[in-house]
């Protein structure tokens, strides 16, 4: 036997083998449980599948929005809502149908501390970036539903990491970092599968995301968080441990695989007219009011749920709160197959279970958070993923407005009040950049005005800066208070150098500005370093410098412009 024919009979003998182990360990597919597992006979509220989470060929996906939305359709989902990279800067695409299929244009926003999805949001007036507080607070001023991407990524320049920060919703699974912290022989062992069952070969590589969801539990008991599954598909192979590189001639996963794996469902109030404005107008509604649930389709189907919770007369469903808390009614109806369980969870802790399709619990704490899992047997994972996760309902919070305490000051140093004169003040930037500072008349006195005129940025990276130095002569202050107002919506970082030596040490803290005048403080414990020389909240000494900083984070190169600043003042308490 020749080398050739030897060579070609071995290759053989191991496809063969590989074919082999591949069928003997496929994966259990989707139970269909058809329509008659509810026990219960009452009417359930019109409910959309869909894909949250999705790239398109506009960034770092594979395929067009319209060929994105015949794979939903071919998979029975209803909407599809893409989010792909960018700065906000570009206006989304209106809510439109295609192939029976709502399309919403969103947005993923890459920040210093995770990734930042939005949908609903107008055009930005300048680049989204820089911290996720700032994200976060920019993306709901505006409209936008924010949510926080792939919190448990093992690629820590996507894992989020500011879980301080108020944010809309947050995936409390991602379709895209399920599989990277999975054993090479495991994913070799799903690359078999996946051609003839490619939902669940994807299925198969999920666990329970434990500490996700704790840390949801624990972000529910200060404030309403809407957790979702995001898809994050691009129709294209990852290359694992290499970011951002896609090898799009291999659609593995494709958009279909996925949408097939898991979907969202959203609780409407009404059947959808088939107006795409006002269609899309209701979905949002249901995401930002958290009535939505992940059901993982790869598992079983149809896979249909519902959460309420009721006091006397008041009703209260999924992602929705009650004033009272003890005595509260508590329902839930599930599809349920056999071996299956629902979990109703208090605080993240489980305190009934039901292996039928209805449970019933009457509330005994009197503030209380309550969301619920249903569980199959047979779920892959170590954990095993649940198959159903819905959205909490929040019992005994009395959404009231708190009183705002008026913050009270101990000593108050003036650095700018209402002089004619800029003494003290001076301006800095990068080479080919301009900025100057002088004191403008205003309707109430005197402002302080930095004009700037940023570079192209083919240099350095464009800034301009108001600077004072020697603040630290002021005295010891753990905040600044001033007056802001621009000629057009911006960001200015407010920064605090410390001086001496020869290393560039920074802290800053985002601030946002527009024509109208608005009163600002930073709290020296709210800034953070800029450089990795600075560790911890500032230090402030006699030599410490306080800039206002318009720089490229937020302002394209090319820009020029006029911030005007006014009572600048040290305080302390």
């Amino acid at each position: 036997m020749s080398r050739a024919v030897a060579r070609a009979t071995s290759g053989a003998v191991v496809a063969l083998a590989l074919l082999l182990l591949g069928v003997l360990t496929l994966p259990a597919p989707a139970r269909d449980l058809g329509a008659g597992r509810l026990t219960s006979d009452a009417p359930m509220p019109p409910v959309v599948a869909g894909a949250f989470h999705v790239h398109s060929n506009r960034s770092d996906g594979a395929a067009s929005l319209e060929a994105i939305a015949e794979a939903a359709a071919r998979t029975g989902l209803s909407f599809v809502v893409v989010t792909d990279h960018g700065d906000g800067t570009r206006a989304p695409e209106p809510p439109r149908y295609h192939a029976n299929v709502l399309v919403l244009d969103g947005l993923e926003v890459t920040t210093t501390d995770g990734h930042y999805l939005s949908v609903g949001h107008l055009q930005a007036p300048y680049p989204l970036g820089g911290e996720a507080r700032d994200v976060a607070a920019d993306i709901e001023r505006l409209g936008g539903f924010g949510v926080a991407a792939h919190p448990a990524s093992p690629k820590p320049a996507l894992a989020w990491t500011d879980w301080s920060t108020s944010v809309g919703g947050i995936e409390w699974l991602n379709g895209d970092s399920a599989w990277r912290d999975e054993s090479w022989p495991r994913l070799g062992l799903a690359l078999l599968h996946y051609p003839f069952r490619p939902a669940q070969a994807i299925g198969a590589l999920f666990d329970r995301p434990t500490e996700t969801l704790r840390r949801w539990d624990t972000m529910t008991q200060a404030r309403a968080v809407v957790a979702l599954a995001g898809a994050d598909a691009h129709g294209a192979a990852a290359v694992p441990g290499v970011a951002d590189v896609r090898l799009r001639p291999i659609p593995i996963p494709s958009y279909e695989a996925v949408f097939r794996t898991f979907a969202l469902r959203v609780q409407l109030d009404e059947v959808w007219s088939g107006d795409a404005s006002a269609d899309a107008a209701a979905l949002l509604e249901g995401l930002r009011e958290g009535r939505v649930y992940t059901a993982i389709d790869a598992l079983a189907t149809p896979g249909r749920f519902h959460f309420a919770a009721r006091s006397g007369g008041d009703v209260a469903q999924a992602g929705g709160s009650l004033r009272a808390g003890l005595g509260v009614e508590l329902t839930v109806r599930a599809d349920l197959p056999p071996g299956g369980e629902i979990q109703l969870l208090e605080n993240g802790a489980v305190v009934q279970r039901s292996d039928r399709p209805e449970l019933h619990y009457v509330t005994t704490s009197g503030r209380a958070v309550y969301r619920v899992e249903v569980v199959l047997t047979d779920s892959p994972g170590r954990p095993a993923i649940p198959w159903i996760v819905g959205n909490p309902i929040r019992v005994g919070f009395a959404e009231l407005p708190g009183a705002q305490g008026q913050e009270t000051t101990g000593r108050s140093a003036a650095l700018f009040t209402d002089e004619p004169a800029v003494a003290g003040w001076s301006v800095e930037h990068e080479t080919e950049s301009l900025a100057a500072v002088d004191s403008t008349a205003a309707v109430e006195g005197q402002e302080l005005a930095l004009r700037y005129a940023l570079s192209d940025g083919l240099g350095q990276a464009p800034f301009a800066a108001l600077v004072r130095e020697r603040v630290g002569e002021a005295g010891e202050f753990d905040r600044i208070r001033f007056r802001v107002r621009s000629d057009a919506p911006t960001r200015l970082s407010v920064q605090l150098r410390a001086g001496g030596g020869d290393a560039d040490v920074r802290w800053r803290r985002s601030v946002y500005a527009d024509t109208t005048t608005r009163e600002v403080t930073v709290r020296l414990q709210e800034m953070r370093p800029v450089t990795s020389a600075g560790v911890g909240p500032p230090v402030v000494g006699a030599e410490s410098s306080l800039l206002f900083v318009v720089d490229s984070v937020n302002t394209p190169p090319a820009t020029s412009g006029v911030v005007w600043l006014d009572d600048v003042r040290l305080e302390s308490r």
